[in-house]
């Protein structure tokens, strides 16, 4: 059992520019009222622009780390890898690798399958997966089913992206898994008969399988991200493996169709006003995510403020790196970081002329029953979050965040 060796460096508490104080540890609906908070009052201030006169090397942008080494066998290159890894999470919450394993075939396979099952399944068909028929959102899902920001629903603009969301499963485990997979509400998809909806392989031949195949892979790359978060931490290098036996693994195909390209030449403004959105502004759940991108740009990230932005948040374009994937810190390992980890506001916009967009990201958390207790203090500081199973948190979050639009 490895343990990391990290240079102890003081632990970073939360701000209140991060988050507001609470007299206790507060509920989850206090969390998801607080978390809308934050992101009306960044969306707010943010620039699209950088001032004028800033170069562009002062402005920020996503690390890329090279995971390469992690996989030789020796404990001092998984350390120098979580170090960079350290490094992106405090500050940003974003980074993107490569050499990380997950064969190209596999990545342009699940690439290839999204734009099947958009382009070739007919209308009848998608609405015979819609996520209606889900209790647990699993399925198709039409642009105008969902809103990751719930101010979004009486805006002007409407999200473009369309969907199909699936869960894990065992037959999609490499490991088998360990059987004892249960959903966000704690229920057996083997006793409830819940689970997720395919395709027929009528309508889609190959699909199930090229999907499995690529969520095997990134499944097991998140395992072996896991270890590395953990070391970056200062903690066991197995800290979080018994958690990971049957994890929650959401993943989903999105599509986000094109722009036309102006006619004339149009000046940034125009081209701004211009673009539409493809996923409104928003953090993940989870623990972390994992993106998968094809070659056109549209992923936005509000960086934090700085000197460099007048002391205002940015919204800058993620890079595109081929063979890549984007990682980004979600709410729960945040919450469970004590706010150490920072999950970052992102969206999709589709600007005209950068032409149709697929995505592919796999939302990792530990197992759904696990008892999430704070981690060690000299890690992290005193946790202020109340102790919780991992579904009941995202559960929660989703229940608050539909009490939410109710009430605002």
């Amino acid at each position: 059992m490895a343990t990391a060796t990290l240079t102890p460096q003081p632990v970073p508490m939360a701000t209140e520019s991060e988050y507001k104080p609470f007299q206790s540890a507060p509920t989850i609906l206090e969390e998801v009222k607080a978390q809308q908070e934050r992101l009306r009052e960044r969306l707010a201030g943010a620039l699209i622009n950088p001032p004028p006169g800033t170069s562009a090397d002062s402005l920020p942008t996503v690390p890329l780390i090279d995971i390469g080494p992690s996989f030789d066998g020796n404990l001092a290159s998984r350390q120098a890898v979580a170090a960079q890894i350290r490094q992106a999470c405090v500050t940003t919450g974003f980074f993107q690798i490569t050499n990380h394993g997950v064969l190209e075939q596999a990545r342009a396979g699940v690439l290839e399958q999204a734009a099947r099952f958009f382009h070739e399944l007919s209308e009848d068909q998608k609405q015979a997966l819609h996520i209606r028929n889900s209790p647990l959102f699993r399925g198709y899902e039409p642009h105008d089913a969902t809103f990751v920001n719930t101010d979004d629903q009486n805006g002007v603009q409407k999200e473009t992206k369309e969907g199909f969301n699936w869960g894990y499963e065992r037959d999609l485990d490499p490991t088998g898994g360990d059987g004892k997979y249960v959903e966000l509400d704690g229920t057996s998809p083997q006793t409830t008969g819940l689970g997720n909806l395919w395709p027929s392989s009528e309508d889609l031949p190959g699909f199930y399988e090229k999907i499995s195949d690529y969520y095997g892979q990134v499944l097991q790359l998140a395992r072996h991200l896991f270890r590395l978060f953990a070391l970056s931490l200062d903690l066991e290098e197995d800290y979080f493996d018994a958690s990971t036996t049957h994890p929650g693994g959401i993943a989903r195909l999105l599509y986000y169709p094109g722009q036309p390209a102006p006619e004339n030449e149009s000046s940034e403004a125009a081209l701004e006003a211009a673009s539409k959105l493809g996923l409104g502004a928003h953090t993940d759940y989870e623990c972390f995510t994992i993106l998968l991108s094809s070659s056109n740009p549209g992923l936005e990230i509000l960086f934090p403020p700085s000197p460099a932005t007048d002391n205002r948040p940015i919204w800058r374009p993620c890079p595109v790196v081929p063979g890549s994937f984007t990682i980004n810190v979600a709410d729960f390992f945040q919450r469970w970081t004590n706010g150490l980890y920072k999950s970052t506001i992102h969206r999709v916009v589709s600007k005209p002329g950068t032409g149709e967009r697929y995505s592919v990201p796999f939302f990792f958390s530990i197992n759904y029953d696990s008892d999430v207790l704070p981690l060690p203090e000299r890690c992290v500081g005193k946790s202020r979050f109340l102790p919780l199973k991992a579904g009941e948190y995202v559960l929660e979050r989703l229940r608050a965040t539909q009490l939410l639009e109710a009430t605002t």
